[in-house]
């Protein structure tokens, strides 16, 4: 089921539709959480707690500066405050207030669409203006890029884990051609 879904979010990327991907790649830290910490309640902490673990502790800015003013990043708070904003009210943007860990907030959010380049190289960006204003720029394709290489990866190594998909669906279009119906 997993390469279904990051196969339709590629699709909607081709296809230019970002907020339908970015919508659809929200949703893998929940599922990919649920298979991890499956005896975990709370859905924003099996949320967080993966996302933290298989994306977000690589989104930290490595260099020498941020050990004293740590740059925003996208942590699985910040990420969750998304898949909230975007899922829930159809806003594209994060609830800064929401935002508990200093290092995560963010004062000002922007969302990237950008067409498809031959190397699939995209960048976010992140600063902190006058020593207040956190501020962040996701690129969707970067972002989507990235969740869906850490999910794929996560689902081929833990395939057993995910024994909670457990439904039926049908391509009536393959089942009439089986049946010789057209």
């Amino acid at each position: 089921m997993m390469q279904q879904l990051i196969n339709d979010v590629n699709k909607a990327l081709d296809a230019e539709c970002y907020y339908a991907a970015l919508s659809l790649v929200l949703t893998f830290p929940d599922i990919c959480g649920k298979a991890e910490y499956p005896q975990e309640k709370s859905t924003a902490k099996r949320y967080k707690d993966w996302y933290d673990e298989y994306i977000g502790k690589y989104e930290r800015c490595p260099c020498d500066y941020c050990k004293n003013t740590p740059m925003p990043y996208l942590s699985g708070e910040v990420v969750y405050s998304l898949r909230n904003f975007l899922l829930h009210q159809g806003t594209p943007n994060i609830d800064p207030l929401r935002i508990k860990n200093y290092n995560n907030k963010i004062d000002n959010f922007e969302l990237v669409i950008e067409s498809k380049k031959p190397f699939d190289f995209y960048s976010d960006a992140s600063g902190i203006i006058d020593g207040k204003v956190r501020t962040y720029r996701i690129n969707v394709r970067r972002f989507c890029l990235i969740v869906c290489s850490n999910a794929r990866m996560y689902y081929e190594s833990n395939q057993d884990k995910f024994n909670f998909f457990n439904f039926s669906i049908i391509n009536w279009d393959i089942e009439i051609e089986k049946n010789n119906l057209r």
